[in-house]
């Protein structure tokens, strides 16, 4: 028996879920993890306790949206320059760590004096990359 379209749905979303929080255990520096499809909408994400949001709801959503487009207009170069490995943007307030998986953006934010490690980065994106 198959499972409905709605069952199937539910079930990828709690894989998203359940990825979030294990990249989140991966290191005390992650502040947010989030999953986001390729129109920025947030599909699952994991604030860990004691954060404090830097984005009100509307930059959320205009961040992701950017994030998305960019990877979105990147693809199209990538035959010539090769897959992109990781971004990772260092702001003063904040550092981000992007993946990009199959059809799906994996958000990650350290504080400021937290830049992930290659270590750090392979872990989480074995993590990201799992089935």
């Amino acid at each position: 028996m198959q499972k409905s379209n709605i069952g199937k749905w539910n079930t990828k979303m709690q894989k998203y879920r359940d990825k979030c929080k294990k990249i989140s255990s991966t290191s005390k520096s992650i502040r947010y993890v989030g999953i986001i499809n390729s129109h920025g909408r947030t599909l699952a994400g994991k604030i860990n306790s004691g954060t404090k949001p830097l984005f009100s709801p509307n930059q959320v959503r205009d961040e992701f949206f950017a994030i998305a487009t960019s990877v979105k207009l990147r693809k199209k170069s990538l035959s010539a320059i090769g897959e992109v490995n990781y971004m990772l943007f260092n702001h003063r307030k904040i550092v981000i760590l992007l993946f990009h998986s199959k059809d799906v953006v994996y958000y990650i934010t350290f504080g400021p004096k937290s830049i992930p490690s290659k270590l750090l980065i392979e872990k989480i994106r074995k993590i990201s990359t799992e089935e």
